[in-house]
């Protein structure tokens, strides 16, 4: 594996780590502040992508193939949650902008999160080449 290859999947499985272990702090210890339906599904996704991001690091360090898909709902969800919770919690001074940008940030790094998890796992079929 190259040395860029190795710190992409440094910085992968940190971030599914990190993002894995707080969301499901977050879920628990934040399960009933939501007063709003799209607050709450804003806590029931922090919840979702902490499960999923610990079977994603899991499956990503034992490099196994069918993580890409964790990562694939991983990144769905987080990117969900990114947008949302910026017009959920905002009120009156949400930002669809604001919104749109944090999600679009948020897809990003879950694409190389998927991409890095495809190369390093060799289950990279349904990603991009470059020919």
């Amino acid at each position: 594996m190259s040395i860029g290859r190795k710190i992409a999947f440094v910085l992968s499985l940190a971030l599914v780590v990190v993002t894995g272990v707080m969301g499901i702090y977050n879920g628990i210890t934040e399960r009933s502040t939501g007063t709003t339906n799209l607050q709450k599904s804003v806590t029931a996704g922090v919840f979702l992508y902490g499960v999923l991001g610990l079977i994603t690091a899991y499956g990503l360090f034992r490099r196994r193939g069918w993580s890409v898909g964790a990562a694939i709902a991983w990144g769905i969800v987080i990117t969900y949650v990114a947008g949302v919770a910026a017009i959920a919690y905002a009120g009156e001074d949400a930002s669809w902008i604001g919104a749109v940008a944090g999600s679009a940030v948020t897809a990003l790094l879950a694409a190389g999160v998927v991409w890095t998890t495809g190369v390093v796992t060799g289950n990279n079929k349904m990603l991009p080449t470059a020919n």
